[in-house]
C-alpha cells in the first residue's frame, strides 16, 4: 500500500471538468479521457447530467427502472461500461471519476479524500465497507470500478441537492420478476448534502474537490470540441444504440 501511496505521489494530477450535461456525451468523454491517459498521470474527472437513469454493465433495466414512467417523461436511459448497481443522475448530483495507472491505483484511497473534503466543510461523512459515503448513516455517494491492463478508473455519484422523489420514482422497477441471471441493484435508505447544510450547491462541492485534488487549473472541455474524432463520435454511437442499452 506504501509503494501505491508513493508512485500516487509522483504523478502529475489533473482536473477535468465536463460542461456538458448529457448522460451520453459525458460517458463518451470519460472514455476518451480513459483511453488517452498517459502514465504518468491521474485525473480527477467531474461532471453532471440532466434528469437520466444509469444501470450497471451487467444490470437488466426491466428489473431496475420503471421503464415505462422513463418513457413518458422524457428520462434517459443509459449503460456504462462499469458493473455496480442502478443510479438516478440530475443537475443535482455530482458525478466524479478518478483514473490512474493500475500500479498506483486505490479506490479506498479516493473515497477516503472524498470523506476529507467533505469533512472539512463540516458534514459528518464516513465510509463504509461496501465503498458507500454516508452522511448519518445514509448512502449519498455509491460507485463503481473498472479496469484494463495497465490502467483503471473509479466513478460514482454524490447526491448534494438532488430531486430524490424522480430517484425514488424512476428507480422503482414497475415489472417484478423473481428470477433474472442478471446483477440486482442492492437499496439503500439515500439522503445528501443539503439536508444537512440547506445553501451548499453542487459548484461548491465541485470546486472544493477540484482545488484539494490538483494545485494546475481545472480543464474546462465538452463534446462539442471531440465531434471529429471518431474514437469519440463511435463510442457516442455505441453508448446510444439500443443494442447496448438494453442488452439486445
Amino acid at each position: 500500500m506504501e509503494n501505491k501511496v508513493a508512485k500516487a505521489h509522483q504523478l502529475r494530477k489533473r482536473v477535468v471538468i465536463s460542461q456538458s450535461s448529457n448522460i451520453y456525451e459525458n460517458l463518451a468523454l470519460e472514455n476518451l479521457l480513459f483511453s488517452q491517459l498517459s502514465e504518468d498521470e491521474t485525473i480527477l474527472f467531474l461532471w453532471q447530467n440532466t434528469d437520466s437513469v444509469v444501470i450497471g454493465r451487467f444490470q437488466d433495466p426491466e428489473i431496475e427502472c420503471n421503464l415505462s414512467a422513463m418513457q413518458r417523461d422524457g428520462i434517459l436511459l443509459a449503460r456504462r461500461q462499469s458493473g455496480g448497481g442502478t443510479v438516478w443522475h440530475d443537475m443535482g448530483n455530482l458525478c466524479f471519476t478518478f483514473m490512474g495507472p493500475k500500479t498506483c491505483f486505490d479506490r479506498k484511497d479516493n473515497l477516503l479524500f472524498i470523506v476529507m473534503v467533505l469533512r472539512s466543510q463540516g458534514f459528518p461523512v464516513e465510509l463504509n465497507e461496501r465503498h458507500d459515503i454516508l452522511l448519518q448513516g445514509n448512502k449519498i455517494s455509491g460507485s463503481a470500478f473498472r479496469e484494463k491492463a495497465d490502467r483503471a478508473f473509479h466513478h460514482g455519484t454524490l447526491l448534494i441537492n438532488s430531486q430524490l422523489e424522480k430517484l425514488k420514482l424512476y428507480l422503482t422497477p414497475a415489472v417484478e420478476k423473481k428470477e433474472s441471471r442478471h446483477i440486482r441493484s442492492v437499496r439503500s435508505p439515500v439522503s445528501q448534502l443539503s439536508e444537512w447544510n440547506a445553501s451548499v450547491s453542487v459548484k461548491d462541492i465541485r470546486d472544493l474537490l477540484a482545488s484539494n485534488y490538483s494545485q494546475e487549473p481545472a480543464e474546462i472541455i465538452s463534446a462539442a470540441q471531440f465531434l471529429s474524432d471518431s474514437a469519440f463520435t463511435d463510442y457516442l454511437a455505441h453508448l446510444q444504440s439500443p443494442a447496448w442499452i438494453y442488452n439486445l
